[in-house]
C-alpha cells in the first residue's frame, strides 16, 4: 500500500513541477544562447555590462521563483490532501497517518532533490560557456589549489559530501514544511496563517541553535577566512565545505527527527478537520 501511496503522491506533484522545471531549463538554454551569441565579451562597454547584469538578474529571479514554487506546491498538496475537505476522503483509506506522512515525505524529498539538481544543471548551462570552459581547462590545477583540493582532499570526496548534504537538506526542508502546516492546524482559526507563523518560528529557532552549535564547536574561529601576516586570506574552501557539511548534516538530522515525530503525533492525535 505504501508503494501505491508514493506513486499517487509523486503523480500529484509531477503535473505541476515538471512544467515549472521545464521552464527553468528552457530559460537556462535561452540565457546561454543570449550570452554566447548576443553579448560580445571582447568589447566590454556599458551596454555589454548592462545586458549581462540584466540577464543574470532575470535568470536568478527565475531560479528563485522555481525553488519557491516547488516548496509552495509541496506545501499546498500536503495541506489539501490531509487537512482540507479532501482530507475526509483521504482518511477513509485503509492507511495509517504514519504511512501518509512517510509517503508524502519520500515523494516531496525526491522532487526537492530533482529541483536542486536541475537548478545546478541550469547554472552549468548558463555559466559554462565555451570561453569559461576553456579558461577552466587551462587553469584547472590552479583552481583546485586555490580551493584547497589537494592531497587527501579529492574532488570526489568534496562532491560526495555535498551530495549527502543535498539529500539530508532536502529531507529536512520537506519535514520542516510539513511540521509547520501540522502545527498550524492546532490553531482554532486562521490555520494557514498559523502554519506560516509556525514556519518562521521553527526556522528562527533552528537558526539560533545552529549558530550556538557552530560557535561552541569553533566553526567561526577555525574555518572562516582569517587575514594572515602578509595580508592575504588564510582560507581553505574544501576544508570549510567538508566541516560545514558535517555540522549541517548533524543539525539537520536532529531537527528532522524531532519535527517528524511532532508531525506524526499531530496527524495521529490532534487533527481536527474543518
Amino acid at each position: 500500500m505504501l508503494g501505491k501511496l508514493i506513486k499517487y503522491d509523486m503523480k500529484a506533484l509531477n503535473r505541476f513541477l515538471i512544467i515549472i522545471h521545464g521552464f527553468l531549463i528552457l530559460s537556462a538554454l535561452a540565457g546561454r544562447f543570449f550570452l554566447t551569441s548576443r553579448i560580445q565579451f571582447t568589447e566590454v562597454n556599458d551596454t555589454t555590462t548592462l545586458m549581462l547584469s540584466l540577464t543574470i538578474m532575470l535568470y536568478f529571479l527565475i531560479v528563485a521563483g522555481v525553488v519557491f514554487g516547488t516548496e509552495m506546491i509541496i506545501a499546498v498538496k500536503f495541506y489539501k490532501n490531509l487537512f482540507s475537505s479532501e482530507g475526509y476522503l483521504t482518511r477513509t483509506l485503509p492507511v495509517t497517518p504514519g504511512q501518509h506522512l512517510l509517503s508524502k515525505t519520500i515523494a516531496a524529498t525526491v522532487w526537492c532533490i530533482i529541483d536542486i539538481l536541475l537548478v545546478i544543471l541550469s547554472m552549468w548551462i548558463v555559466i559554462m560557456t565555451p570561453s569559461v570552459a576553456d579558461a577552466y581547462s587551462s587553469n584547472k590545477a590552479e583552481v583546485f589549489k586555490q580551493l584547497g583540493i589537494t592531497g587527501n582532499m579529492t574532488p570526489a570526496l568534496l562532491i560526495t559530501a555535498i551530495i549527502l548534504l543535498v539529500i539530508i537538506g532536502a529531507i529536512s526542508s520537506v519535514i520542516m514544511i510539513y511540521a509547520s502546516i501540522s502545527m498550524g492546524q492546532l490553531f482554532s482559526n486562521h490555520r494557514i496563517l498559523g502554519a506560516v507563523v509556525s514556519y518562521f518560528i521553527i526556522t528562527t529557532v533552528v537558526s539560533i541553535f545552529s549558530l550556538l552549535v557552530m560557535t561552541v564547536t569553533g566553526f567561526f574561529s577555525d574555518y572562516l577566512p582569517i587575514a594572515s601576516q602578509n595580508g592575504t586570506l588564510d582560507f581553505n574552501f574544501a576544508e570549510y565545505m567538508i566541516y560545514l557539511c558535517k555540522i549541517t548534516a548533524m543539525l539537520s538530522i536532529v531537527t528532522s527527527v524531532i519535527l517528524y515525530i511532532l508531525t506524526y503525533y499531530i496527524l495521529r492525535k490532534k487533527t481536527n478537520l474543518q
